[in-house]
């Protein structure tokens, strides 16, 4: 069969059938009236009431560096001006609650191993703690997945 004729046949099959692909088509219709059986506007999604501070301020935000904002960044005393700013930063407000739950939970995991197994004071003496004796055991985690994922995370966090 003829090359020409085969793609006549089949764009009239697809015209016939009016397919569209692998989407389903969207309705054209000028009223809801059809859609959802009366004349109200379909419903919305409620925008959220509490928007965070990185959200409010994405419209800030600068795209392009002049040459001014370029000697700042160089500048020798931006480490020191970068770590003073670390709380006012927009990236920490926007994942403090994060931060502070991690942080909370290793200061309580460190705070219970040194109450129920040994800790070392800061010449370097091992003590037992307070509640060693109790049976009270010491909570660690597997050191496997931290090396198994170390690799990807680093080049996650490298990016």
């Amino acid at each position: 069969m003829n090359p020409s004729i085969k793609f006549i046949i089949c764009s009239t099959i697809a015209l016939t059938l009016q397919t569209h692909g692998f989407v389903n088509p969207v309705p054209r219709i000028a009223s809801t009236t059809k859609l959802f059986g009366s004349t109200k506007s379909p419903p919305t999604i409620p925008f959220p009431k509490d928007i965070s501070y990185g959200e409010e301020s994405r419209k800030y935000r600068r795209t392009v560096y002049s040459h001014d904002d370029w000697v700042k960044h160089r500048a020798p005393d931006r480490f020191i001006r970068n770590t003073f700013s670390i709380i006012a930063s927009g990236i920490y407000k926007n994942i403090g609650g994060e931060i502070l739950a991690v942080t909370s939970i290793a200061a309580l995991l460190a705070v219970w191993n040194a109450l129920c197994g040994t800790y070392t004071d800061f010449s370097g003496i091992q003590h037992p703690g307070i509640l060693h004796d109790t049976g009270l055991t010491v909570r660690t985690l597997p050191l496997a997945p931290f090396s198994l994922l170390s690799t990807s995370l680093g080049l996650l966090l490298g990016e």
